[in-house]
This record gives C-alpha cells, structure tokens and sequence, in this order.
C-alpha cells in the first residue's frame, strides 16, 4: 500500500529521470579541463545514484520483497517474461564480468581520463532505465518525459545556430561555425543528440494538426503546440544540417523513413475502402512521386537560374542551384503528400509514394557515393552522363559533398575510420597476451573474443595493434579509445557475448514495437523479421568482406540488419491484410511508440559512424523504458488491474485488523499544482544551466579595476550574456536570447500539454465584464498596439545601436501585432474566447516584463507591466485562477529561480577573480602554496553549489509532486523506511560526492595547474614550479585513482629538478617526480606513456648524474623501460626513436642505434621525422668517424634523407630540414637546391619564412666562400625580415665586410635619455641600433648601484647582439635610475626595466643567441630576460647559481667579475607579490673597454 514516504520516493524517481533528460544535453563545464563528456556523466550518475536510493526506499517501506517469486522463472508473472528485462540484465552482468576481467579493472569500472563510460556509467543508465519503469505508472508522466525531451533540445539547437553565425562568446579551441558543436562539443554529438529528439517533435506536430482537425474544443491549445513544435522541429534539422555528420545524416533519414511509412500504412489500414493492395493505386503513388518531383524540380531550377542569371541570390548560383532545386522538389512533394493525408485523400496510396520517394533517394544517395571512376564512363550518354555530370558537381559543394563519401576509405575521416577498424578487427581476432611493464601477460587472453577486454579499455589493448598510417591522419601520441562503430566496440570492451546481448536489445525494440503497433501480428512475421534481421545483416557482412575486405565488417553487418528491417517494413505494406481497420492512426500514444522506435532506429545508424555519448545513451535506455510503459505497463493495467489489501492499524493483538480489498490507482495529480510545480523546476533547471555553463568574465583591455568595488556580479553576468568577448568585447545579447528563448518556447510547450492533459482547463466565464471596461479595454490595446508599431517606424534607432536594442525593436513589432490583435479581438469578436485570449496577452506582457527589465530595458518593462496589469483588473473573471494564475505562478518560478542562480554563479566567479583583493597573499612562502591551493579550489566550488542547486530542486519538486497527488494517504511510512532513508542519504551523498563531484573538481583544480606550469615553462622561476605541483597534488587528493594528474605531477617535479642548484634537491626532486610516474604505471600498467615516460626520466636523470656510474644506472633504467614501452606500443615510432637517440648518446653506438632507426623506418614507414632522424644520426657517426668509416654514414645519411623528402616532397618544411642536413654533410649546391624548393612549394610564407630560408642561403654561400652572393642573399633577407632579427641580419652582413664598420670609439659622450624619466624611456626606439661595438674588442660593464658597484665582463664574441644592445642602451643614459625590480633568493637579480614593473622594453627586440655554448653552470652569469623566443630587449638578469633550466632560453651575454656582495645585498623583491616598496636603484651603467678603468 502506498505511503507518503513512498510516494515522496516515487516523485524523487520521477524528477530524476526528468531532470537528467534535462541536464545531461545541456550542462558543461568551461571551468574544467575536459569541459565535455565526464562533466556530463558525472551528473548523470549522481542524479542515478539519487534515484536508485529513493527505489530502495520506497521498497523497503512497502515492503516489495514480497515480491521475490517473481524472480522465478516459471512464475506466470515473472519479471523474466516482460519486454527488455531479461535482455537488459544479462547487459549488466556482461558488463561485470568484462570489469572483472578487465586488463584495466580499475578504468573499465570508473571510466577513463577522457570518457568516463564505464561500468560505472552503464549501470547508471540502467539503474535509471529500471527505476523509471518501476516507477511511471501514467500516460501524463510519458508525455511530460517527451515534453522535457522536446524543450531540452530548443537551447541546444539554438546554440548550434549562434556557433554557425559566430556569435558565440565562448572562445572554444577549434572551427565551430563551419561544423557546429553545440552543448556538445563535437560535431557529429550534436547531431546525435537532435535526431533522436526530431521524430518525438515530429510526432507532436502530427498529433497537434490531427487535434486541430477534429477537436474543435481544444484547437487553441493545439495551435500553440504546433506553433511551437513546428519552430523546434526546424531549428532541429538546421542545426543537424550545420553540423555537417554524415553518420546523423543517414542515421535521421533511416528513421524518418520507417516513422512515416508507419503512419502511412495505418492511414491506409483506416481508410474506408479495404482489402489488397492494387496495381492501379500503385500506379498513382508512383505517379504521384515521378511526376511531382520531376515538374517541381523543372520549374524551380528554371526560376533558380533566371534569378541568378539576373544577379539575384548570388550564393545559389551554379550547381547550387540544381542543388536547391532538387532538395525544393522533393520538399514539395513530400508536403504534398501531407495535404493530402489532411484533405483525407489518397490515403490508400501514400504509403507507396513514401516508398518510391525513399527508393528515389536511397538510389540518389547509391549513385552520389559511387567513385569518379566508375561514372566516367557514363558520362557520355545522353540524361544519364548529364545526372553523374550534375553529381560530381555537387560533390564539391560545402557540407553536401560530405554525403557523397559515405564509403570513402582513402582520405580523411573515413580513412581514419577504416584505419581504426583494421587494428580494432586484429585485437579481436586471436592472438599472443598482451605482455605488461612487469613481463607478466594477459592471463584471461584466451577469453577475449568472448568477454572482451573491458570498458574503457581500448585505448590500451589496442596499442600493440596500432596501424602505423593512422598517424599521419590523427594525433601521433594517442590511441583511438573507440572504433567510432559500435560493433567493434561492442566485440572489443565486452566480446561477442556483449554484442549479442547489444544487438537482441535493439532488436526487441523493434519487436515489441511492431507488435504493438500491429506492423507485426503473427508468430511467421516475427520469425521473418528476426530472420531477415539477421540473415541480411550476415549476408551483408559477408558481401563486404569479399568486394571490399573484413574491415568493413562492423558497418555491413548492422547495415544489413536494417536494411532487413526496411524490407520486413516493405513487405508488412505490401501484403500486411487491411482488413482490419486502425481506428486511431493519429493517437497521441500510437505515434509516440512509432517516434520512439523511429528515434532508435536513427540511433542504431548514427552510432554505427560514431560514438554513443552520455545524451544518446541515456535517450536510448529512457525511450526503451518508454516504450516498456506504453505498449506494454499501461495495456495490462486497463486489461487486468491488480487488487491489493489495505490494512488499517492494529491497536492491540486481541483486536481484529479491518481487510478492504480495492483496485490499485496509479496516484495522480489532484489539480493543476504538481504539473505546474513540475513544469515550473524544470523551467528552472533550463535557465540555471544556462547560467552556469555560460557564465564567465574576462576583463576588457579599457577597465582598471581600482577596488573590488569596481566588478559585481551584475557586471559579469551582463558580459556572459550580452558581450561578446571574442569580437573585441561588442555587445552581443544573443546568450540571454537563448535563455528567453527557450524559457518562452517551454512555457508555450507545457502550458499548451497541460490543457491538452487536462491539469489546466478553460471554464466557462463566470460573468460578463461592463461594456464600458470591456471597451476601454479594447481602445487601450489598440492604442497600445498602434503606439508601439508607430514609435517602432518613426522613432530610429542610434546609429551606434547594438543587437540589444535591434533585439528590442523586433519585440516592439512583436507586442505591438499582439496588442491590435487582441483589441480587435475584443472588438470584433474574431475567436469566441476574446476575453481570455485578450487576457492571455496581457500576462504574456506582464511576464515578459520580467525579462526585458533584467535586459536593461527598465522603461519599457514597467510600461508594459503596468498596462498588462490594468488590462488584466479590466478583463478579470475568476475562472481564470485556476487557468492564468498557476501560469503565471510557473513562469515568474522558474525565471527568477533559475536567473537568481545564474547570478549567484556570476558572484561566485566573481569572488574567484577578486580572491586575492579578498584574501591577501601570505607573505610568507611556506604558505604560499597552501594559499594557491585554496585560490584554486575556489573554481572548484562552482560545482559543489551547482550540485546544490540540482539536488535541491529535485528534492523540492518532489516534494510538490508527492504533495499535489491524489488520493490523500493517512500512512506516512514504516520507521524502516525511514532508517533507511537517512542513511541512504548520507550513503549518496558521500557516493556522490566522492565518486562524482571530486572527480570533475579535481579535473578544474588540474587546469588551474596547468597556468602555473605554462607560466613556469616559460620563465624558469621555481616558485611557479611549486606552485603546479601543490595544485596538482591537490587534484591528485580529489581523484587519487586518476593516473592523469600522476603523469603531469611527475612532469611538474622533473622540470622543478632542473631550476635548482642544490644537487641534493635536485636528487630529491628526480626521486619524487619517479614515484609519481611509478604510481601511475601502477593504477593504469598498459599505458605506454607511462613507461615512456620513465625512460624519458631516466635519460634526463642519466644527464644531470654527478657520478659515471650513477649515470651508466640511470641510461640502463632508460633502456629497459624504452623496451617494455616498445613491447606495449611496437609500433610506436616516436618511441623508437627516442631509444635509437639514447642508443647513440651511450658511447656513440651507431650501429645500435641505426639499426633502430631503419627498425623504425621499417615498421611505420609513413613518419618522415624518422627519416631525418636518422639521416641526422648518420651524419653524427660521420663526424666521429675516420675518413674510411665516414663514407658509409654520409650515404646512408643521403638515402635516408632523400626518402623522407620523397615521403613528403610538398612539405616545404621538409625541404628545409633537408637544407640544413645538406649543409652540415657540406652539399652545398644540394642545400641551396632545397632551399629553393622550399621557398617554390610555400609561395605565400604560410609555413616558411621566405626571409629565413634566404638568411640561410647567405650562410651557405657564406661557407662557400661566396662573399658577394652571401651579401646580396642576406640583405633580400634582411629587407623582409621581422623587426626582431634585423640585428643579428646586419651582424652577419658586417661581418662579411669587416672594413665597413663604422666608428666604435666609446669615448665620453652625452647620455641624452638620462634626463627623462625612466617611464618615459619605455618604447622610445623604433628598430635595432647601429652597432657600437667593436666584434675584436673585449668590453666590461660597471653597474654602480646604491648598494655598490657590480662589474661584469662581456661576451662580445659569444652574444655580439645581445652585447651591442646592452652597451648601446648604457651609453643612451636608458638604464640610469632604473631599479633591480625582480630580485628572487637563489634564482636571479632583474634589472633593466624603465617601468619598474617587468613590462618594459626599449621599443625594438632581437634574437635569441643560445647556440654559443655557454650555459647556466655558475652563478653571476648576465643574461637577457624575455617574453619567450626572441623576444630580448633591454631587461637583464644576473643568476645566484646554477640554473640549468634556463638553458636554450635566454641569451647568456657576461659574467659577474667583482661586486659579489654587493649583489648579494641587493633586497629582495617579488613583483608578483604587490610589493609596497621599489627595488634597489641602478644609478647607472658604464661600458669600459677590457683593462680600462
């Protein structure tokens, strides 16, 4: 007997499976590093957990386990024997025992770093799948789920359309506009997503004009579902079409196909004449199709080419316009077909129109993908060469040519796909163990084809199996993680048991489906069904195996298997008996089940060219679940309801209990409360998301922000919605559109279900309204609608208007039209219910205020609010409390809920921003890093309250659901019930948190890491270091199952290692950083980076060894794990070598380390690196080779090298590479030659700069002796040189000609700059200065500080521009008064800045001199501080110590001779920090030639 516990717990259920319908599409996470996919399950599976405890509640509190012999097989009412279960628990113990099993037991029952679908995610789908369909006992609550389903996929259409126009504000990595991602973040996903919400949306709109048609009474309500529907379905398929993914394309169409030919064939079973099928009507359907679409296609390419001819719609001009006429016509013919189905003609042949329509297409799209080859011959033959001709031009428009490479196996995407498929086919296949880093091997190896290896753990087994060509088409460091088929997924993660299972699931939706729809009646067209489902299916796989190889196998065979279905579905149209008349062919429930299968149908195609995501996945299992409710729960209540026994309380033993047997009623809504409760929360959720995932704020170029004061919350939330911060912070509303947008379209959606539902209900008015009133009504409408059109058309708008206000010209229009129609209306009486509709616009104004005040349009709101509400007192019946008010009431709930969120996100981020204003940084370093730790978890907690929000929405509205139902129960649950119920709470909370919300926090921690560490790279400073390594420790704690943040945490201490003199730290650091990649290797053992990685360790530990024999350890751990790495990944080229390079650095072994290199070669001929590589390496063995020995090396150098470019002959960057190779094996004439095929194959200096490849061509000549060409060569280079090289260019140039030197006497000369301020000094040259040096002299400079004086001896050979520079700005008086800004203990002294703040530089910049040999082995070494690569201005710095990090970084220009204490003296200082004082101050810089005083 139901409690009020239980039905609390019921309520909880049915929010959940709403609410993830709701946020899985729509939420992601631009704070987090992967932002997508695991952000997105980690909800999902929080909201299953949720909902699975509220199931165990409620069946402990009603005790359920009664129900246990319903677990027996035999029992008449076994769970056994109803649709789906059987199937789907079998799914769950595949999925166990894969985990088991696993190679990766760990990641295949979390999920791995990028997915995170693992076990642990599938049973979060099926526990949602289970507990709705234990829990959705009403037609009311199937509607609502496909209602949310609708809704949900208007902002994520929406948002598509903004990315394919750029107007979307958030500065995504990639091309969004020409393939759109949506809330996705990928292109074919999206795509997924939309075409499993088109047939629901589709099936609306069919049931919406049948209601308009024949149902007079409710035909407003119908108007504004089909309005609505009509308006989703379109921007549906838009934003399907701009995605540009075939997999979709053909996934909808498939679907489409089977929807309406469904509907058709039961129009044609309702039609009024019966019987077989005729010859005659056949002719008439095709007739209908042939001829329409010719004449229609006849007529528009005619009207297309005059218009363009004429200079009209340029964009359709060419085969563009055959295009659109072709896509027009079949349009055409196709809606042609729907008026007729509304006229009630031809119904007892449309269904062979569809037929020949499809055929007609099927056949376009057969002929579209045949290849160039196969049409040529053809071309010449009258019509049919004119169609192949019209094909190969479509071919090669944008989007539309992508249908025409279905089958392309040669290039791009699909040639990545069948790449894949090849290693995925062998990893399936027997074959050796795979073997791990400690030698062991798969035990379970023998068991794969049958269980698989586990979820999520493709990326890893698939490593040996690698085809080597894959990497030239995608990322060289990664392993596919999916086949991007789900076959091949299927046979790989859970074996053949797990396809099996997969595939009778689909195929008992399909059953069942027909079945109830009676597309399938008798126990022969079931067999035929399975039959043709799975002989098509292998005759098909069979087919392709031999005409196009196994590899195609994964998609042959599901294709066939629905090219089965399409014919079982053929053959029911063709000789299915009519005779049985289909009384309701436009049921609201009939066309949903043809829609969910239909939705099915389409997914089945999609995921067969792509992945399933989290938003299909779960789709999926609910349209299952949906399909389980209405064709096979809803029928056996009405057929046989179930009587249960209600007890009263027993007060004493000696008293008998009172037994009333009654018939079990599914509890419903007592009035419009819960609905609009419902509605109202899921309206909220829609506008909360929205919020948080696009809630950001960057600060634009022109605002200083002087206190905290400066930014609130408003201002950020104002940037996220109404600034576009990539169009130069322009003013771009169309965020806050989406959100009003969808928040308007889902009010029209479930205020017009609910009066269709009947929880909202027109009565009859109680009373008249006063002429007068009624009138003046009337006259203010009209007024008001004439006033706003009239200011609308004569007041214009500023020429500086944005979008906003264009925006709120096109709501002037709008509520104008609105406003005429309803005076009029009420003065005219065009509709019957004038006042209610009268009415219905004034709360639409009074709404609507809402959102037009917080878009800043205060004025017009408070008119508009104002005027509504006096219409609204005019017109008033109180009827209307039970219609408008619970409107009303669910409208201003769930924009101000959700916009009240949304700002309390804008302040959370904002306290992010402004954190260190509000918390102060310790000025001691120790707790430094707990500081940042904290600073970086604040980003974090932006998930911990948007957890808070959902959860306590849910918990609310189930509340309000479980509240608002009848009948009224007496029993508030059992104490059972309610024990349990605390501590499943507690329980799902730690799951929750621990399992969910920690993960994706760690994930936003890790990316706050990452800035340190990019901000460490850099600048060398070890604080930086520090600081990525406590943060990543901190993602490490949140996630510690992670191997991920172990790699880049081990990363982070080995780059620490080397910006530290302490030999002992350094030691300390290696050890720390070996650890972290050990634990690694351990969580996840056959991912090759992570023995990779040790060996990289390992070499750079071998490098900084202080003892030989500790370095001769240290290479031989390098070696073993080089090897173990090439045993998980053999065909691994990068890895290989990096193991030749070391091979070679361990006593020059050349001919170890060739050999590897042509291993390499071998193995993945494809990888032009290696090639070079290797011709690099024999030129090494050349130069430490006799004369005898050489010659060997410098022809295996040219062979190798003449096979990568022959690999590669366009790459211009090749050539040059091959350039630079000639030149050190001293074929000159070779190099020049490679130069200039360079220089041909990159006539736009898209990869190559023409000015560095002629400098080098200088220095060639130069070697040759070649003064004049090397001249004339260097100065082309010079003149289109970037300012930054110019100097080192007029170097070289003087250096040709040494007697052009100009006069470098430095006697006393004026300092002209010392009497500007030093600010002032910023940015006062223009280029490089002349030289002032003499290249033969020694120089020393003398820095007199208001500590002492520093003197420090000048490389002019070693550094001559870095020299020239330095001196130049010394003897200008630029350094004078300028301060040591940036003085850090044991790293480095930085002075040289005019504006004291480390932004300052002269005006020009040089380049970078690091290939002089010298390096950061002491301290007092005077180097040149810059912004990256050559970069180098007037900053220096002097080293405290060794600093070996910043080695190859900065150019090293003198040494510290005298001055020792002096700089040790200097103060301390932190920039970083805000300090409150200026550092030591440079009085200035005298330049003395060597020996001079």
């Amino acid at each position: 007997m139901e409690t009020k516990l239980s039905r609390w717990c019921d309520g909880l259920i049915e929010v959940g499976w709403l609410f993830a319908v709701i946020a899985v599409p729509l939420f992601f996470n631009i704070h987090s590093d992967r932002v997508f996919e695991p952000d997105k399950l980690t909800l999902l599976r929080s909201i299953a957990v949720a909902m699975g405890a509220a199931w165990l509640v409620k069946f402990v509190d009603l005790r359920q386990w009664s129900h246990a012999s319903r677990l027996r097989w035999r029992a008449e009412d076994s769970f056994w024997h109803m649709p789906f279960l059987l199937i789907v628990a079998l799914l769950v113990l595949v999925y166990i025992v894969s985990s088991l099993f696993s190679v990766t037991p760990l990641v295949s029952w979390a999920g791995s770093y990028q997915r995170l679908q693992g076990t642990y995610t599938t049973l979060a789908y099926i526990v949602i799948f289970g507990t709705t369909i234990a829990t959705m006992r009403t037609r009311a609550q199937a509607r609502r789920l496909v209602t949310a389903v609708i809704i949900t996929s208007i902002p994520v259409a929406f948002y598509g359309l903004l990315q394919h126009f750029d107007l979307d504000p958030l500065p995504w990595a990639g091309d969004v506009s020409e393939r759109v991602a949506g809330h996705m973040g990928n292109a074919i996903f999206i795509a997924a997503y939309l075409i499993m919400a088109v047939p629901l949306t589709v099936a609306r709109i069919i049931a919406s004009f049948s209601s308009i048609l024949s149902d007079e009474e409710l035909s407003g309500a119908d108007v504004m579902r089909s309005s609505a529907y009509i308006f989703a379905v379109a921007i549906q398929l838009i934003a399907i079409y701009w995605s540009g993914s075939r997999g979709p394309w053909l996934g909808l169409g498939t679907g489409l196909f089977a929807f309406i030919l469904v509907v058709l064939v039961g129009l044609r079973n309702a039609a009024d004449s019966h019987g077989r099928f005729r010859l005659s009507e056949a002719g008439r359907g095709a007739l209908f199709v042939v001829a329409g679409t010719a004449v229609a296609y006849t007529v528009i390419f005619l009207i297309l080419r005059g218009l363009t001819g004429a200079g009209y719609l340029a964009s359709l001009a060419g085969p563009m316009s055959s295009f659109v006429a072709f896509v027009a016509a079949v349009g055409l013919v196709i809606v042609g077909m729907f008026v007729l189905v509304a006229a009630q003609r031809g119904w007892r042949w449309l269904w062979f129109s569809w037929i020949v329509m499809s055929l007609v297409l099927a056949v376009w799209v057969v002929l579209f993908n045949l290849p160039r080859q196969t049409t040529d011959p053809y071309l010449e033959i009258p019509v049919v060469g004119n169609v192949f001709a019209t094909l190969d031009e479509w071919r090669e428009l944008p989007r539309i040519g992508r249908l025409g490479q279905i089958l392309e196996a040669d290039s791009g995407t699909g040639r990545v796909r069948t790449l894949i498929w090849e290693g995925a086919l062998q990893l399936i296949q027997p074959h050796e163990p795979i073997v791990f880093p400690d030698g062991s091997t798969d035990t379970f190896n023998f068991l794969r084809p049958l269980i698989g290896y586990g979820p999520e753990s493709m990326y890893v087994a698939y490593n040996s199996f690698y085809p080597p060509e894959l990497a030239t088409l995608e990322s060289r460091n990664a392993s596919p993680d999916r086949s991007h088929n789900e076959t091949f997924d299927a046979l790989v993660i859970t074996g053949l048991a797990g396809f099996l299972v997969w595939q009778a699931l689909y195929l008992s939706v399909f059953l069942y489906g027909f079945r109830w729809l009676g597309v399938l009646r008798t126990k022969f067209e079931r067999n035929l069904l399975i039959g043709l489902w799975i002989g098509v299916g292998v005759l098909t796989a069979v087919i392709f195996a031999l005409w196009r190889g196994a590899v195609y196998i994964g998609v042959a065979l599901p294709f066939g298997s629905i090219a089965g279905l399409v014919l079982y579905l053929i053959y029911y149209a063709l000789f299915a008996d009519s005779s049985e008349a289909e009384a309701q062919p436009f049921s609201a429930e009939r066309l949903l089940v043809v829609a969910l299968v239909a939705a099915i149908l389409a997914h089945f195609v999609e995921i067969h060219f792509g992945i399933a995501i989290s938003a299909t996945r779960l789709h999926f299992f609910l349209y299952v679940g949906l399909l389980f409710i209405v064709t096979y729960w809803l029928p056996r209540q009405q057929e046989t309801p179930v009587v249960e026994v209600e007890e009263t309380a027993v007060p004493s033993k000696n008293r008998r209990r009172r037994v009333v047997a009654r018939t079990a009623v599914p509890s419903t809504f007592s009035g419009s409360t819960g609905p609009v409760l419902l509605y109202g929360f899921m309206l909220a959720l829609i506008v909360g998301l929205i919020g948080f995932t696009y809630v950001t704020y960057s600060q634009p170029p022109n605002l200083v922000l002087e206190s905290v004061a400066d930014l609130t919350a408003v201002d950020v939330l104002h940037q996220s919605f109404f600034v576009n911060i990539k169009r130069d912070f322009a003013e771009s509303p169309f965020i806050y559109l989406m959100l009003v947008l969808t928040w308007s379209m889902g009010l029209l959606i479930a205020v017009s279900e609910m009066l269709k539902d009947g929880d909202l209900k027109v009565a009859p008015l109680s009373r008249e309204v006063a002429k007068s009133q009624k009138s003046l009504a009337s006259v203010s409408f009209l007024a008001m609608g004439a006033a706003a059109i009239v200011y609308r058309l004569m007041v214009p708008l500023p020429l500086d208007a944005g979008a906003t206000a264009l925006l709120g010209q096109t709501l002037l229009w709008m509520w104008g039209a609105l406003c005429l129609w309803a005076g009029g209306n009420l003065q005219l009486r065009f509709t019957k219910n004038d006042r209610l509709f009268a009415a219905g616009v004034a709360i639409t104004g009074l709404l609507f205020a809402i959102p037009v005040l917080v878009g800043g349009g205060w004025l017009a709101a408070a008119v508009t609010a104002v005027f509504s509400a006096a219409m609204l007192y005019l017109l008033w019946d109180p009827t209307w409390r039970n219609l408008l008010t619970p409107v009303a009431v669910m409208a201003a709930i769930s924009f101000i809920v959700g916009f009240l969120y949304a700002l309390f996100q804008a302040n959370l981020l904002r306290f992010s921003l402004l954190y260190r204003a509000y918390v102060p940084p310790p000025q001691d370093t120790s707790q430094l890093f707990a500081y940042l730790v904290q600073e970086a978890g604040q980003a974090a907690n932006f998930l911990a309250y948007f957890y808070i929000f959902v959860f306590a929405l849910m918990v609310i509205a189930a509340f309000g659901v479980s509240l608002s139902k009848k009948p009224r129960l007496r029993d508030g649950g059992s104490l059972g019930g309610y024990s349990l119920l605390m501590l499943l709470a507690v329980t799902a909370v730690f799951v929750i948190l621990a399992t969910n919300i920690r993960v994706v926090q760690a994930d936003m921690v890790y990316k706050r890491g990452r800035f340190f560490e990019g901000e460490a790279a850099t600048t060398g400073d070890p604080t930086s270091w520090d600081s990525a390594i406590a943060i990543y420790q901190d993602a490490i704690d949140r996630a510690p199952s992670e191997d991920f943040y172990y790699l880049f945490l081990g990363r982070a201490y080995l780059e620490r290692s080397n910006v530290t003199a302490d030999l002992a730290e350094q030691a300390q650091l290696l050890a720390e950083a070996e650890q972290q990649l050990f634990i690694a290797q351990d969580i996840n053992p056959l991912n090759t980076d992570h023995t990779a990685n040790l060996a990289r360790l390992n070499t750079r530990w071998a490098a900084v060894s202080a003892t030989d024999g500790e370095r001769a350890q240290h290479l031989q751990a390098a070696e073993q794990y080089y090897r173990r790495a090439l045993d998980l990944s053999p065909q691994n080229s990068v890895i290989r070598n990096e193991y030749a390079r070391l091979v070679l650095a361990q006593g020059q072994n050349c001919a170890d380390s060739l050999t590897i290199y042509e291993q390499s070669a071998t193995i993945d001929p494809f990888y032009t690196d290696t090639f070079f590589a290797w011709a690099e390496a024999a030129v090494s063995c050349a130069t430490t080779a006799n004369e005898a020995e050489a010659d060997p090396f410098l022809a295996q150098a040219v062979d190798a090298l003449q096979q990568g470019l022959a690999l590669d002959p366009d790459n211009a960057r090749a050539w040059v590479r091959a350039g630079q190779l000639y030149e050190q094996i001293e074929r000159y004439d070779e190099a020049i030659a490679a130069y200039d095929q360079s220089l041909l194959l990159d006539p736009t200096q898209q990869e190559i700069p023409a000015w560095n490849v002629k400098y080098l061509q200088a220095q060639i000549y130069q070697e040759m002796g070649d003064l004049d060409q090397a001249e004339a060569k260097a100065n082309e280079a010079l003149a289109v040189s970037p300012a930054e090289y110019q100097g080192e260019i007029q170097l070289f140039i003087q250096q040709l000609q040494p007697g052009a030197a100009g006069d470098t006497s430095l006697a006393e000369m004026e300092r002209p700059l010392t009497a500007l301020p030093p600010e002032e000094r910023n940015n006062y040259y223009t280029e490089y200065p002349p030289f002032v040096i003499d290249l033969n002299q020694a120089y020393e400079a003398i820095i007199q500080t208001e500590k002492g004086e520093l003197r420090l001896r000048l490389f002019t050979e070693a550094a001559p521009l870095a020299v020239n520079s330095f001196v130049f700005l010394a003897q200008q008086g630029y350094y004078d008064g300028t301060t040591f800004h940036r003085v850090l203990e044991d790293f480095v002294a930085q002075g040289g800045d005019p504006t004291g703040i480390g932004a300052g530089e002269p005006g020009y910049r040089f380049t970078d001199e690091v290939d002089n040999g010298l390096t950061f082995d002491r301290a007092g070494l005077l180097a040149m501080a810059n912004a990256g690569p050559n970069t180098n201005g007037s900053q220096f710095f002097i080293t405290y110590g060794p600093l070996p990090s910043l080695n190859g970084r900065h150019t090293i220009f003198g040494e510290l001779v005298a001055g020792e204490d002096v700089l040790q003296s200097l103060t301390p200082r932190d920039p970083e920090q805000n300090p409150d004082f200026t550092g030591d101050q440079i009085l200035r810089i005298d330049i003395v030639e060597a020996g001079d005083e």
